[in-house]
């Protein structure tokens, strides 16, 4: 009889996804590991509490969890929304509900099994850009070499004819289309750096010298915001093998972002760690189980979710002078690096952007 309770608890304990057992007043009585962690709450503090806090303002599932003990129904596949106490922070579940029945076939008690939705929904949003890419190459590797090559017969005309102009006039203006077909010239490479392939001289790489030399040529623009970078690096963190110059790229890009919405006077965080976080539920998980963790945050305005969701569309840009193309090629390098991008953002708050990259590719 021991062993057997032994054997149960054990499957009890081990399973992936969160397990809540409630009473007929739809308290918590018992939870696994699982549920810990998804939660982020221990299990002393989540034994005993009323169901509604952990899915506030959702009557639809409080009245499912009363059916199915009341009425011995079962539910299967509802989306819920659970709720980090924490953090206020709130993360996407799916829900199956099931009467708990006892020896003598009386139902007192019910069982909910929880899955956290949240990490697959991101990993599709991520699917879906970079489809986007997918597409966009298609489309730019023919249109790189059409248009490349009556800009470079115009920009050659046109020096032709600033040559013999003397009126000052009518110099200037030959100047501006020059600069125009130079701007063209940086966006369509900007552009086919979406088709390249992707480069495989991967070497052993210190990301905090990456960081330090891209530090130094940003400083100059905080600077003259009366701002400062604050550094906070983890020693730990191992060397990765990636391509230099492509990080260097991404990173630039990143901090020159953070740097261009931090207010007068504000800081731009660059912190580092090392990370073991997505060892658990590894089925759901497409990275490697070690990473290292490169967090760039400003304390600007913050950015609303329609714009995070186009954030790494190609052409997309909140920015007068601004291509679009910046996330798109920084989220294509990191993919190549089987790396991941996220962006968290609030509204007069600030934003953090997590570089994920694993120490093992």
């Amino acid at each position: 009889m021991v062993e057997s309770e032994n054997f149960y608890q054990n499957i009890f304990t081990s399973l992936v996804d969160g397990i809540l057992i409630i009473s007929a007043d739809l308290k918590v009585t018992k939870v696994n590991q699982a549920s810990e962690e998804i939660f982020q709450r221990s299990r002393r503090s989540l034994e005993g509490g009323s169901l509604s806090k952990l899915f506030p303002d959702q009557p639809n599932i409080i009245k499912k969890a009363r059916q199915s003990i009341t009425e011995g129904i079962s539910f299967h596949h509802v989306e819920g929304i659970g709720c980090h106490k924490s953090k206020n922070e709130r993360f996407t579940v799916n829900l199956t509900f099931s009467p708990l029945i006892k020896d003598d076939l009386e139902i007192t008690a019910g069982l909910i099994l929880i899955q956290d939705t949240s990490l697959i929904k991101e990993l599709q949003e991520i699917s879906q850009q970079t489809e986007h890419l997918s597409t966009l190459s298609t489309l730019t590797a023919g249109m790189a070499h059409e248009i490349r090559n009556p800009l470079s017969g115009i920009r050659g005309s046109a020096q032709l004819l600033l040559k013999d102009l003397k009126n000052n006039g009518q110099r200037e203006y030959m100047e501006i289309v020059i600069e125009e077909v130079d701007r063209i010239n940086r966006l369509v490479k900007k552009m086919m750096d979406l088709t390249r392939p992707a480069l495989n001289d991967f070497k052993p790489t210190n990301i905090h010298q990456v960081l330090e030399e891209i530090l130094i040529l940003e400083k100059g623009s905080l600077e003259m915001k009366e701002g400062a970078f604050v550094q906070v690096y983890d020693p730990s963190i191992p060397t990765i093998e990636a391509n230099k110059d492509e990080l260097k790229q991404v990173f630039l890009n990143l901090v020159k972002n953070a740097v261009e919405a931090s207010p007068k006077g504000g800081q731009v965080r660059i912190s580092t760690q090392y990370n073991t976080d997505y060892t658990f539920r590894k089925n759901k998980d497409t990275l490697s189980s070690h990473n290292i963790v490169v967090k760039i945050t400003d304390f600007g305005l913050g950015m609303t979710t329609a714009t995070i969701k186009k954030l790494f569309t190609p052409f997309f840009t909140t920015k007068k002078r601004g291509s679009g193309l910046g996330m798109a090629v920084s989220l294509k390098i990191i993919e190549n690096h089987h790396g991941k991008i996220k962006v968290t953002s609030k509204e007069n708050i600030g934003t953090d952007i997590q570089v994920f990259l694993p120490v093992n590719k």
